[in-house]
Parts: structure tokens; C-alpha cells; sequence
């Protein structure tokens, strides 16, 4: 009676599990990737409603720029800018951009800049406030 594997048949699984491994890891980087840009579509768009509100209430735009760098990792949102608060926009936890409102004469344009594989090329989201156009350069870089 024979117990346990052989050498060829534990090397013969492991190859196994190295191809597969090898096939999942490249799909599974570039959905944490993708849900990372889907971080900068849903906030973009969430900025645009404030300034929309904030319109509506107060007949002008508010602009929010940030000379801060763009964030190649994790980074904390800047809840305490005045501009922010009074959009009433709050982000808790890290954002992987950097968010900003530029007046665009009688509209806004909301900015997006981030750099998620941290390689110094960075990926730009802009919402037009003219038409609420979502224009997305380099989404994954």
C-alpha cells in the first residue's frame, strides 16, 4: 500500500498553482487599479453637485485650488479648507487624488490629478460645468 505523493506528482501540482497564480495577479492589479480611478469618477461628480447646490444658493461658483502635490499613494482629503467645507464636501479615509474647483468664467471645471502606480505620469479627470463632460486622460497610470 502506498502512502503520500511523489516528488513528481507535488512538483507537477505546485507548476500548477505557479501558472495560475501567474495568470490571476496581473488581472487582479489592474481591478485594484481601476477601483481606484473609480474613486476620482464618483468624487468628481460628487464635487459638481456641490458647486451646482452652492450655485443655486448663492448665485456664483466657488473655486477650490490646491497647490498641494499630486499624491502618489494614499493621502488624507483636505477636510479643513474653507472651500471644502462650504461645499459641504468631506471625504473620510485616503484619496489616491488631488481635488480642485477652477472658476472657468461663468462656470467651473473639477480636477482630478492622481498617480497610482506612483511612476510620476499622472492620470486626470475633468467635469466640465458647462455640459457635466467627464474627460479622463491616462485613467490607470
Amino acid at each position: 500500500m502506498r502512502r503520500g505523493f511523489t516528488i513528481i506528482e507535488l512538483s507537477f501540482v505546485l507548476a500548477v498553482m505557479a501558472i495560475l497564480v501567474g495568470l490571476t495577479v496581473p488581472t487582479y492589479q489592474f481591478l485594484v487599479h481601476r477601483a481606484r480611478a473609480d474613486e476620482a469618477r464618483t468624487t468628481v461628480h460628487a464635487i459638481a453637485h456641490a458647486e451646482l447646490q452652492y450655485h443655486r444658493d448663492h448665485r456664483r461658483y466657488l473655486p477650490c485650488e490646491d497647490g498641494a502635490a499630486i499624491p502618489r499613494g494614499p493621502a488624507r482629503f483636505p477636510n479643513d479648507k474653507a472651500c471644502w467645507e462650504q461645499l459641504g464636501i468631506r471625504l473620510d479615509g485616503p484619496v489616491r487624488y488631488r481635488y480642485q474647483v477652477k472658476q472657468d468664467g461663468d462656470s467651473f471645471t473639477v480636477l482630478a490629478e492622481g498617480d497610482l502606480d506612483g511612476d510620476g505620469r499622472s492620470s486626470l479627470f475633468s467635469l466640465a460645468g458647462r455640459d457635466l463632460q467627464l474627460t479622463v486622460k491616462d485613467e490607470l497610470e
